[in-house]
């Protein structure tokens, strides 16, 4: 019922008379059971459930629009509204199940089928533990750990299809929590640049300067609030190209040397009240934990001692030491 659902799957367009399927579509594909679990029969009586539900005060806000400020707030605040002389109650048949089925029956048909588990728990793991095939492909290929995916949907099913639990489950299990799968997910751009602002402490209060920063997200790939598709964004090692690698690297770099900024000026201040000498190896160490590494790959940990080697022994090395962290590849994962 949330009205940018209702708005950006046309379902104002979903007519007794005159049926709509994109929300049908999109619900089953993208939102619950995912390609290969429906027909395009159960499409249409989805869509033909859903009739009537849609925005009743759509007049009011686009007049408000064309007067309103966009800052900082926003435009628009749309409200459902379900309009009974516009929705369908004949007969329908939706997954084996029949009936006078209304758009509420239908939630409960798809939140009661094992492939609507399976496809939460792999969008858990993806987001969570470890990046997965596209989306498109899950029909296709198998999920990078089986067992994890059966944990995660036994947890669906035990506790009533509560998601919250789900996560419960996912945060204090063993793959969650394994060194296999650390550094086994590439940050988006929003969750990059978001670490780097509350390290930064560049923002104390909401200003229009964060448009700046906004922008250069969307040079990273991820635009807010304007994704490619309903799909939304391909995410994984689809955030990397050779374009977008160097905006998130000049991000980083950009806010972690700006000694100006409160949080790194502190953080610069921490770490020398822990160095004990000026060898590399513990600038190395000293700056990847205080950026919350758990742990630096041999190779990375060589590359960064060799540059900390040329580095002259004055106040702005440690803040050069932190964005060339900034910059590896463990910082750019998580």
């Amino acid at each position: 019922k949330d009205p940018a659902m209702l708005v950006w799957l046309d379902n104002q367009d979903n007519h007794k008379k005159s049926i709509n399927e994109n929300w049908g579509r999109e619900l089953l594909e993208l939102f619950s059971m995912g390609v290969g679990n429906y027909t395009e029969d159960d499409i249409k009586e989805c869509s033909r459930a859903f009739t009537g539900w849609s925005i009743g005060n759509t007049d009011y806000m686009i007049t408000r629009a064309l007067r309103d400020s966009d800052w900082p707030y926003g435009r628009i605040a749309y409200h459902y509204e379900f309009k009974e002389y516009d929705n369908d109650k004949n007969h329908k048949t939706f997954l084996g199940h029949e009936g006078h089925l209304s758009g509420e029956d239908i939630i409960e048909i798809i939140c009661s089928k094992e492939s609507t588990a399976k496809f939460i728990a792999r969008h858990m793991y993806h987001s969570f533990v470890a990046d997965e095939a596209g989306v498109p492909s899950w029909n296709e290929v198998e999920p990078r750990d089986p067992e994890a995916i059966k944990i995660l949907v036994d947890a669906y099913f035990k506790y009533n299809h509560s998601t919250k639990e789900m996560m419960r489950v996912l945060f204090n299990s063993d793959f969650f929590k394994s060194p296999d799968v650390r550094y086994a997910r590439i940050k988006s751009p929003v969750e990059l640049a978001i670490g780097l602002l509350r390290m930064s402490k560049e923002f104390s209060i909401p200003n229009r300067d964060m448009i700046i920063k906004n922008r250069q997200v969307q040079y990273m790939g991820q635009q807010l609030n304007e994704p490619p598709s309903v799909e939304g964004w391909h995410e994984g090692e689809e955030w990397v190209d050779t374009g977008t690698l160097i905006e998130r690297i000049n991000f980083a770099s950009e806010q972690l040397g700006d000694i100006e900024n409160e949080g790194i000026k502190s953080l610069v201040s921490k770490i020398n009240e822990t160095l004990s000498t000026s060898g590399s190896e513990e600038l190395v160490q000293a700056c990847a934990s205080h950026m919350g590494l758990i742990e630096l790959s041999t190779t990375t940990k060589e590359t960064l001692k060799e540059l900390a080697d040329t580095l002259e022994d004055t106040p702005s090395k440690i803040p050069a030491m932190l964005r060339m962290i900034g910059a590896s590849r463990e910082y750019q994962r998580a």
